[in-house]
């Protein structure tokens, strides 16, 4: 596969993940998701402590109700970007990378990267793969800063 072919693929595969990143967080309300799960945490924790008090199983069944909508809107709230993001990957995996291969004459080039003799489309999803990966962690570190940051603010409201 020629470099530029290579490039111009990760190119692609680069700006695909980082809009389907900005479509993630547009669409699925970070702040609230957090919201959430604080909410399904500390209803968690109390159905932890009726079970180890002994309560009656009425009551842990009540509770355990009141936790399962909670977390329904929690998947709903992660569900809804792959609405948006799954058919634009599919789009380009399927319909814009054949075209432009064909119309740029490298549909049969291949590439060593990762494994040997890779196409341009298993190239492009090895791409937004690794891509995808990294962008996580950052994000999951990122969140986790900023729950910490609301907890803390939470704390200090709570204290005046």
């Amino acid at each position: 596969m020629p470099s530029w072919v290579a490039v111009f693929i990760v190119v692609i595969a680069v700006a695909y993940s980082l809009g389907s990143l900005a479509l993630q967080r547009k669409l699925a309300n970070p702040k609230k998701m957090r919201e959430i799960q604080a909410r399904v945490k500390e209803h968690t924790k109390k159905l932890n402590e009726m079970v180890k008090s002994g309560a009656p199983k009425e009551e842990i069944m009540a509770k355990n109700k009141e936790v399962m909508p909670l977390v329904m809107e929690s998947t709903k709230h992660q569900m809804k970007p792959m609405i948006v993001i799954l058919p634009i990957f599919l789009l380009l995996y399927d319909v814009l990378l054949p075209y432009m291969a064909t119309s740029m004459g490298f549909s049969k080039a291949t590439i060593d990267f990762i494994f040997p003799n890779m196409n341009y489309q298993l190239f492009f999803f090895a791409v937004v793969f690794i891509v995808g990966m990294i962008t996580t962690v950052f994000v999951m570190i990122y969140d986790k800063k900023k729950t910490k940051e609301e907890q803390a603010l939470l704390a200090q409201s709570g204290s005046h």
